[in-house]
């Protein structure tokens, strides 16, 4: 990861559209696109590129959560706890798309792909402000959590 520039928000969410993660909610499914493995393994390439502590929780085969964690800025008296972000890392199935659905595209301001808004856009805005306290962490930051479930 390069750390020369601040993670910009649509380089990263056009790179987590890219990665299928497809929930088979109870259907027979298989192949690249079920399941989160791929969109885990992405997220804990990224904390290791941030240098921040991570977790990896298995939820079922191919399924894991990921938990990063930057710790607090300041002493107890002036530090404010603890911040937690969530985001889940699965998608619905492609069932009835008319694009590529790892294909992102930006048109008239739109970035259409599975899952661009529900919910990797905001993984990506979350994993910016995530990427950016690393960088510059202000003097009485809370502990921020980042779950990607």
């Amino acid at each position: 990861m390069d750390r020369s520039m601040p993670l910009d928000v649509v380089d990263m969410l056009c790179q987590l559209v890219r990665i299928p993660s497809v929930n088979p909610m109870g259907r027979a499914m298989s192949g690249d696109a079920c399941g989160e493995q791929a969109l885990t393994e992405f997220l804990q390439a990224v904390f290791s590129g941030l240098g921040v502590a991570w977790e990896r929780q298995t939820v079922d085969a191919g399924r894991d959560n990921i938990v990063a964690c930057l710790g607090g800025r300041g002493s107890a008296e002036t530090a404010s706890g603890i911040l937690v972000f969530e985001a889940h890392q699965d998608t619905v199935p492609v069932d009835g798309m008319t694009i590529d659905p790892w294909a992102p595209v930006i048109r008239d301001g739109r970035l259409y792909g599975r899952g661009s808004c529900d919910v990797k856009g905001g993984m990506a805005c979350m994993l910016a402000a995530f990427s950016r306290l690393v960088d510059q962490p202000p003097p009485h930051m809370p502990t921020i959590v980042l779950a990607c479930t």
